[in-house]
């Protein structure tokens, strides 16, 4: 598409240099101060302009028709070039956009996933401090390892500074964000601290 706007444009400048810049030029040659003929002379310029199609200004037609030809050339590529910088200037701005209202969208969750999540991982905390069924025990050990990956998730998707993506699926396009460095590097944190912790 962009190929044939510059070969438009392109014909467009050397039509234009050979029918109208061409004895246009012809004509003010001839009203320049070194002839003393009257402005209004229109014969003059009829004379002139078939003078500019006469065989004998070939070589001065083409001259112009090849200059009309660059310059439509140019104003060809020139006006590719503006529409795709406001193409990429659109698709900066709708990325921007995009980013911001994920950066919402994040916060939001965020912070609701957090609050919800203190309270199992705090009810789940008290209860395994009461509990003596071993069994029962396990399921509660299961719920707060289960909560602190979901504050690991939370604070990898909000400490995200390189997004890269992995199929989510075997069938189909859908992609997640792969976090899996990111949570290691949480839950083994979150390890450690226990450790540390009386």
């Amino acid at each position: 598409m962009g190929y044939r706007r510059l070969i438009w444009f392109t014909l467009a400048g050397t039509i234009a240099g050979y029918l109208l810049m061409h004895p246009f030029a012809m004509l003010a040659y001839v009203l320049g101060p070194q002839y003393s003929i009257p402005a209004l002379d229109y014969t003059l310029w009829g004379r002139q302009v078939h003078l500019a199609f006469s065989p004998e200004m070939a070589a001065m037609g083409g001259a112009f028709a090849f200059m009309g030809g660059i310059t439509g050339f140019c104003l060809g590529a020139w006006s590719l070039q503006k529409e795709r910088w406001l193409a990429e200037k659109l698709e900066s701005e709708r990325r921007l956009a995009a980013l911001e209202t994920l950066g919402d969208l994040m916060v939001t969750l965020a912070h609701h996933i957090r609050n919800s999540n203190m309270v199992i991982g705090g009810f789940s905390s008290h209860l395994l401090k009461n509990i003596t069924d071993v069994d029962f025990a396990h399921k509660l050990q299961m719920i707060q390892q289960a909560s602190r990956e979901i504050e690991a998730v939370v604070n990898s998707l909000q400490n995200l500074t390189e997004i890269s993506t992995v199929q989510y699926a075997t069938e189909g396009q859908a992609r997640m964000i792969d976090l899996k460095k990111e949570l290691e590097a949480h839950l083994s944190g979150d390890a450690t601290k226990e450790q540390h912790e009386p």
